[in-house]
């Protein structure tokens, strides 16, 4: 039954592996939404069948037995033009199975709370501007009207300090923290992403001071490394590979992964595998588990390290908490690295799975309080708390345009990473030709400085110049940061000083047409 109030504003982790959908009560206390099965977690498991799309635990179990009809992992090709498998016998985006996934989580949601129209989605900071693109398309094929996209670890950081409050360690009063000052470092190790980020948090305040991450690393890396394992021990005994038959190396990672959690309470896990008429069975032991991912581990280390000595230029003495967010970090080789390395006990304290989506959910709220239009019903008190808070973010990645230098190609950063978001900067070029009515310039994210180094993100054509502008006049570019991480790009005609016409041509993206035959194409299924 609908319950009023929120109920038609949500927060959305879109997870790896896993999904998770919250909103706000009217006491502004972030819960999540329940699933039709009445799961609070969604596995990111799309099955299609002619026109019927499975979501979910349906999803993962009919993709155990034929796997050329599932798609998996889809957060982490989000940016590219097309998933990388066929899914029953059709090639589709990213956006688009995420879309369905999406679909899934607001039906559900919508039969206990009533119709949905605005949602917050959350995305890893260390994503891009062309994967934000891609996720806030996935929003809108979906239906839904996508009021911002957040980095998760600024949702996670919200939904503690309201946890702080809630439990009475603060002052009482929503977002309040205790002592009025906290700097947090949220590791952030998920099924297919992983970063770090150094929170400062204030009484309404919220500001991000580092990020740092990889969006190729995540649980799933673990997985690989029990199949790989697996994999060459039973070649070695049977002098067959299982992992050469597709729909068998699928099933070979779903048992890596229940292998893996088993292993984050047992010594050892028990494992059997059966291909060919021939079977390995073997106990693997925790030990030899953390011995062959060590690498793995390391690297989430490093930049831990890199994030809080490096960019934010803290001392360890002067990090309160280490929060732990990301159905990863259970594995206890997490918490004894981090302890190793911080000296400081890791908070557990969230609920890794659900936090980021109630943070989600928290920000929905206050950008509806924010914004004020009257068409949603809170309290006044929790409208007055809600519109004072302030969540500064950064810049993951610096940006940037490419440059001819003495014939190279250099990475000419306007904004260095780590800049406090919104923010704004510009550089001026010159028209190589007379009589140009436009010029183009590719726009760069990434901080090496050869231009083909980083990820460029798109083309921006300045058009509308002036006609009869000789060789060399000058035009303004400016970059811009929106507070979600999207980038923006203005000109200046300095020669009659006016604005021309800009913007960027992004690769792999989607037009407005395109999204309508998408959205078109997942109205078009039964999503169960």
């Amino acid at each position: 039954m609908p319950s009023g109030g929120h109920s038609n504003l949500v927060g959305i982790d879109l997870g790896t592996t896993l999904s998770v959908i919250a909103r706000l009560d009217r006491t502004g206390s972030a819960v999540t939404i329940p699933n039709r099965r009445g799961d609070p977690l969604t596995p990111s498991v799309v099955y299609l069948d002619g026109t019927t799309a499975l979501v979910g635990e349906t999803a993962r179990i009919a993709a155990a037995r034929d796997s050329s009809k599932a798609a998996v992992s889809v957060k982490r090709e989000m940016g590219t033009s097309l998933y990388s498998r066929t899914v029953d016998a059709r090639r589709l985006r990213p956006e688009t199975l995420s879309a369905i996934i999406l679909r899934k989580l607001k039906q559900d949601a919508e039969r206990r709370i009533g119709p949905i129209a605005k949602a917050v989605i959350t995305v890893p900071a260390y994503f891009d501007d062309t994967r934000r693109k891609a996720t806030q398309d996935a929003g809108r094929i979906a239906g839904l009207d996508v009021l911002d996209i957040i980095n998760e670890p600024t949702a996670a950081a919200l939904s503690y300090a309201a946890m702080q409050a809630q439990a009475g360690q603060g002052s009482g009063r929503l977002l309040e923290i205790p002592g009025e000052k906290m700097t947090a470092v949220v590791y952030d190790l998920g099924g297919g992403t992983f970063d770090v980020t150094v929170v400062e948090l204030r009484s309404k305040r919220f500001e991000t001071l580092a990020t740092d991450g990889e969006v190729q690393l995540g649980g799933k890396d673990w997985d690989d490394r029990i199949v790989r394992l697996l994999a060459e021990e039973f070649h070695r005994q049977h002098g067959v590979d299982p992992t050469e038959d597709l729909q068998r190396r699928d099933a070979l990672a779903g048992l890596a992964e229940e292998s893996k959690k088993l292993l984050s309470d047992l010594e050892t896990a028990p494992i059997e595998l059966t291909y060919q008429g021939h079977t390995l069975a073997l106990d693997l032991s925790r030990a030899e588990f953390e011995r062959i991912t060590s690498d793995l581990l390391t690297r989430t280390r490093v930049v831990a390290k890199l994030v809080v000595q490096n960019q934010a230029k803290l001392a360890w003495e002067e990090i309160d908490r280490v929060l732990l967010v990301g159905g990863s970090t259970r594995m206890p080789m997490v918490r004894r690295m981090l302890r190793e390395l911080t000296g400081k006990e890791p908070d557990d304290s969230l609920d890794a799975d659900q936090v980021v989506a109630q943070g989600a959910a928290i920000h929905a709220g206050i950008l509806a309080a924010k914004a004020d239009d009257g068409k949603l019903s809170m309290p006044e008190e929790l409208r007055r708390e809600l519109r004072g808070v302030e969540p500064i973010g950064v810049n993951a990645h610096s940006l940037g345009v490419v440059a001819i230098y003495g014939g190279e190609r250099i990475n000419a950063v306007l904004i260095p990473k780590n800049t406090q978001l919104p923010t704004a900067a510009s550089q001026i070029f010159e028209t190589r030709y007379a009589s140009a009515t436009a010029i183009r310039v590719k726009v760069l994210e990434g901080e090496a400085p050869e231009a083909e180094h980083n990820i460029q993100i798109g083309e921006c054509c300045i058009a509308g110049l002036p006609p009869g502008l000789p060789q060399g006049s000058p035009v303004q570019v400016r970059l811009a940061y929106d507070p979600n991480g999207r980038v923006s790009v203005m000109a200046l005609d300095m020669t009659h000083g006016r604005f021309a016409q800009t913007e960027i041509e992004r690769q792999n993206r989607l037009t407005e047409e395109d999204v309508r035959r998408e959205a078109a194409f997942v109205d078009s299924l039964d999503i169960q």
